[in-house]
C-alpha cells in the first residue's frame, strides 16, 4: 500500500502514540483562532457545543455557529482520512499519496462551507512536510469551492489567507477560488462546473472533495432534487489521477443499511454512475462506507479530547 506515511511514523504534532490522540495542524489552528477572534465568536466557541451539533446553513447565524461549534470536528474528520493512524481507511489515505505528492493538484470542495476540508488537507500535508515525513518537492494546489452561504465561503477565503504564508514555507502554493453554488439548481451547478474545468485544466491530478453533506440531502430530503447536479459534477470531474472522497460524520443516519445516506448513495451508484465511477474498496461493509474512529485534541480546551468519528467513500472517477 502506497501510503504517504506510515502510522508509526506520524508526527506529535498530529499525533500522539502514546495517547492515540490525533492533534490539528498547529497552522490550522492558529488561522481558526484568528478568523474566531477576528468575528468576535472566540466566547461562543469557548462553550460547550449544543446537542444535536449545528448543521451550518445559509444565514450568518447558522453560518457563525457551525463555525464555532461544529469547524473543529469537521475538521479533524477529514484529517482522520488523510492521516489514517489506526490503520483503518487505508485506500483514502493512499488517494491523499497518490494525488498530492508534487506537480499541480486540483481540489474541488463541495459544499466547502467555512472551509474546513480543504484547509485540513493543506495545513496537515504542510505540516509532514515541515516534520520530515513527506518530501518537500513543489506544489502547486487550485482550490476550488462551491457553497451557498457567503458568509461560509467569506470565512474559506480567509482562513486560505491565514495559512498562505506556512503553506509557502513548505514549497505549496495555493490559487483559491470560491463560488456560489446551489446543488439543487441546474444553472448554478453548470456555472460551477465550468469553473473547476477552466482552472483544474492543467492540473496533472485532481480531487473531489464532498464533506458533510447528509444532514441536507438526508435529513431535509434534498436527495432527489440533488441528484442530477451531483451526477453532472461527478462526470465532468473524471479523468486520470481522479479521486473523489466523501466524508461525513459517523451515524445510524449515515451508515445503517435500512435507510442511511450512504447504503442510499452506493445503491445510486450502482444503478446510475457504474459506467464511470469505481467505488474503492472500503475492506468493510461497502454499502455502509469505511469507519474510522480516535480521540481528537480540542484546539481551544487542549484538555479536552472528544472523538472524531469518520464514514468515508472513496471513489475513482474513471476517464473511459
Amino acid at each position: 500500500m502506497n501510503r504517504l506515511v506510515q502510522p508509526n511514523d506520524l508526527p506529535d504534532s498530529l499525533w500522539h502514540q502514546g495517547d492515540q490522540v490525533l492533534t490539528l495542524p498547529p497552522s490550522l489552528v492558529s488561522a481558526y483562532i484568528a478568523i474566531l477572534e477576528r468575528h468576535d465568536l472566540r466566547t461562543m466557541a469557548d462553550q460547550p457545543s449544543p446537542n444535536p451539533g449545528p448543521v451550518g446553513g445559509i444565514t450568518k447565524p447558522e453560518t457563525d455557529t457551525h463555525l464555532a461549534w461544529g469547524f473543529a470536528g469537521s475538521a479533524a474528520r477529514i484529517e482522520l482520512a488523510f492521516l489514517d493512524p489506526t490503520n483503518a481507511v487505508p485506500h483514502v489515505s493512499d488517494a491523499f499519496a497518490q494525488l498530492f505528492s508534487g506537480n499541480k493538484v486540483a481540489i474541488a470542495d463541495v459544499p466547502c462551507g467555512s472551509g474546513a476540508a480543504v484547509l485540513s488537507i493543506l495545513t496537515t500535508l504542510a505540516e509532514l512536510r515541515q516534520r520530515g515525513c513527506v518530501p518537500r518537492e513543489p506544489l502547486d494546489v487550485v482550490v476550488i469551492g462551491g457553497e451557498i452561504s457567503p458568509f461560509a465561503r467569506n470565512y474559506a477565503v480567509e482562513g486560505i489567507s491565514e495559512i498562505k504564508t506556512t503553506l509557502e514555507s513548505q514549497a505549496i502554493w495555493v490559487q483559491e477560488a470560491f463560488f456560489n453554488w446551489d446543488v439543487c439548481d441546474i444553472l448554478s451547478n453548470t456555472d460551477l462546473i465550468r469553473e473547476i474545468t477552466i482552472r483544474s485544466r492543467d492540473s496533472g491530478a485532481r480531487m473531489l472533495v464532498v464533506a458533510n453533506f447528509s444532514g441536507f440531502l438526508q435529513r431535509q430530503g434534498k436527495f432527489n432534487a440533488a441528484k442530477p447536479q451531483l451526477e453532472e459534477l461527478f462526470r465532468h470531474y473524471r479523468g486520470t489521477q481522479c479521486s473523489a472522497i466523501w466524508v461525513e460524520p459517523q451515524a445510524p443516519a449515515v451508515n445503517n443499511l435500512a435507510g442511511g445516506f450512504f447504503p442510499r448513495v452506493n445503491l445510486w451508484l450502482a444503478e446510475t454512475w457504474a459506467r464511470f465511477i469505481h467505488l474503492f474498496d472500503t475492506r468493510q461493509q461497502p454499502t455502509s462506507g469505511a469507519q474510522a474512529s480516535c480521540l481528537s485534541r480540542h484546539p481551544l480546551k487542549p484538555e479536552l479530547t472528544p472523538e472524531v468519528r469518520l464514514s468515508v467513500m472513496r471513489f475513482d472517477l474513471n476517464s473511459n
